[in-house]
Protein backbone atom coordinates (compact mmCIF):
# COMPACT_ATOMS: atom_id res chain seq x y z
CA UNK A 1 0.00 0.00 0.00
CA UNK A 2 1.28 3.47 -0.91
CA UNK A 3 2.10 5.87 1.91
CA UNK A 4 0.68 9.35 1.46
CA UNK A 5 2.20 12.53 2.86
CA UNK A 6 0.17 15.46 4.15
CA UNK A 7 -1.15 17.42 1.17
CA UNK A 8 -1.09 14.42 -1.20
CA UNK A 9 -4.14 13.63 -3.32
CA UNK A 10 -5.31 10.10 -2.52
CA UNK A 11 -6.61 8.50 -5.76
CA UNK A 12 -9.11 5.79 -4.84
CA UNK A 13 -10.72 3.12 -7.01
CA UNK A 14 -14.50 3.44 -7.15
CA UNK A 15 -17.28 1.22 -8.45
CA UNK A 16 -18.65 3.77 -10.92
CA UNK A 17 -18.22 7.52 -10.50
CA UNK A 18 -16.61 8.90 -7.30
CA UNK A 19 -18.69 10.67 -4.64
CA UNK A 20 -15.70 12.54 -3.21
CA UNK A 21 -11.99 13.26 -3.53
CA UNK A 22 -9.59 12.90 -0.60
CA UNK A 23 -6.37 14.62 0.41
CA UNK A 24 -4.11 13.32 3.18
CA UNK A 25 -4.02 15.67 6.17
CA UNK A 26 -6.23 18.62 6.96
CA UNK A 27 -6.11 21.37 4.32
CA UNK A 28 -8.33 24.39 3.78
CA UNK A 29 -10.76 24.65 0.88
CA UNK A 30 -8.64 26.87 -1.39
CA UNK A 31 -5.47 24.79 -0.94
CA UNK A 32 -7.43 21.60 -1.53
CA UNK A 33 -9.03 22.94 -4.70
CA UNK A 34 -5.54 23.87 -5.97
CA UNK A 35 -4.24 20.35 -5.22
CA UNK A 36 -7.20 18.76 -7.02
CA UNK A 37 -6.76 21.14 -9.98
CA UNK A 38 -3.06 20.20 -10.21
CA UNK A 39 -4.11 16.52 -10.29
CA UNK A 40 -6.59 17.38 -13.09
CA UNK A 41 -9.49 15.60 -11.36
CA UNK A 42 -11.85 18.60 -11.11
CA UNK A 43 -12.41 19.24 -14.80
CA UNK A 44 -16.13 19.42 -15.52
CA UNK A 45 -17.12 18.61 -11.93
CA UNK A 46 -18.69 20.60 -9.13
CA UNK A 47 -16.41 20.20 -6.09
CA UNK A 48 -17.58 21.19 -2.61
CA UNK A 49 -15.68 22.90 0.18
CA UNK A 50 -13.23 21.07 2.44
CA UNK A 51 -14.49 18.84 5.21
CA UNK A 52 -11.73 17.89 7.67
CA UNK A 53 -12.37 14.36 8.90
CA UNK A 54 -10.40 11.22 9.83
CA UNK A 55 -9.86 8.02 7.89
CA UNK A 56 -8.77 4.48 8.54
CA UNK A 57 -7.89 1.71 6.10
CA UNK A 58 -10.12 -1.33 6.56
CA UNK A 59 -10.58 -4.67 4.87
CA UNK A 60 -13.93 -5.98 3.70
CA UNK A 61 -15.04 -9.27 5.24
CA UNK A 62 -11.66 -10.07 6.80
CA UNK A 63 -9.85 -10.38 3.47
CA UNK A 64 -6.52 -8.66 2.92
CA UNK A 65 -7.63 -6.88 -0.29
CA UNK A 66 -9.22 -4.64 -1.31
CA UNK A 67 -8.66 -2.00 1.32
CA UNK A 68 -11.51 0.41 1.98
CA UNK A 69 -11.15 3.94 3.32
CA UNK A 70 -13.53 4.38 6.26
CA UNK A 71 -14.51 7.91 7.30
CA UNK A 72 -14.84 9.19 10.88
CA UNK A 73 -15.75 12.57 12.36
CA UNK A 74 -13.30 12.30 15.29
CA UNK A 75 -9.77 11.01 15.89
CA UNK A 76 -9.24 7.51 17.24
CA UNK A 77 -6.93 4.53 17.20
CA UNK A 78 -5.55 3.87 13.74
CA UNK A 79 -7.22 6.96 12.26
CA UNK A 80 -5.41 9.66 10.32
CA UNK A 81 -6.34 13.15 9.17
CA UNK A 82 -7.93 13.47 5.74
CA UNK A 83 -9.78 16.22 3.92
CA UNK A 84 -12.81 15.24 1.89
CA UNK A 85 -14.26 17.20 -1.04
CA UNK A 86 -17.72 16.03 -2.07
CA UNK A 87 -18.67 15.98 -5.75
CA UNK A 88 -21.94 17.11 -7.35
CA UNK A 89 -24.90 16.38 -5.07
CA UNK A 90 -22.42 15.33 -2.33
CA UNK A 91 -20.66 18.71 -2.50
CA UNK A 92 -20.70 20.82 0.65
CA UNK A 93 -21.46 24.39 -0.58
CA UNK A 94 -19.87 26.70 -1.70
CA UNK A 95 -18.42 24.86 -4.64
CA UNK A 96 -15.85 25.20 -7.40
CA UNK A 97 -16.90 24.43 -10.95
CA UNK A 98 -13.90 22.72 -12.58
Amino acid sequence: MKKYNNGDYMPLIWDGQPDAFYIKGHVNTEDGWAILADEKVVEGREIGQAEQIYGRWSTEGGTEWPLTLREYKSPGRGRFKITMFGIGMFAKAPSLKG
